[in-house]
């Protein structure tokens, strides 16, 4: 059973989009085949596309967000997630109001990277300049970075267990 990581924000258009791309890229440059990486929105409304400045910053980056369609977080989609890694503070009970046993695997990505406080959030850029969705960005890959071998880490143990 694949080691599944769900990045969760509010409409699924911005941040967690942003967060699922960068994952599955550094998953796929460390050679990690037994980790899954989605998005979702607490808010979101199945089908959309990625903001005009996530598809932007995505293509500076080299980042393909073009096909992709935001999805509002369900229960079964959350109970199959190994790992939620929300955008902010307030994401986290947005998700425990959907599925409420997942306390323990339910963390703010900066928290999750070790970072505390503000600056471990990824602020929402969404109908912000470019330069908003640049800082998300490079926020975004900064706490990813930090957490990726945790998340590694969390994987190979789970796949020991199973």
């Amino acid at each position: 059973m694949p080691f599944h990581v769900l990045f969760v924000c509010s409409g699924n258009t911005c941040r967690s989009p942003i967060a699922e791309a960068l994952a599955r890229k550094l998953v796929a440059e460390g050679g990690f085949k037994k980790v899954v990486v989605s998005s979702a929105g607490i808010n979101a409304i199945d089908g959309s596309g990625a903001s005009t400045g996530a598809l932007e910053v995505a293509r500076e980056h080299g980042i393909d967000l073009e096909s992709f369609q935001s999805r509002r977080l369900t229960p079964s989609l959350a109970e199959s997630a190994s790992l939620i890694l929300v955008m902010e503070p307030v994401h986290r009970p947005g998700v425990l109001s959907i599925l409420p046993w997942a306390d323990t695997r339910t963390h703010v990505l900066g928290a999750f990277a070790g970072v505390e406080g503000a600056d471990g959030w990824v602020p929402d850029p969404f109908g912000g300049s470019l330069e908003s969705y640049r800082r998300a960005y490079l926020r975004i890959d900064r706490l990813l970075r930090e957490s990726m071998d945790r998340i590694l880490q969390l994987a190979r143990s789970q796949a020991d267990a199973g």
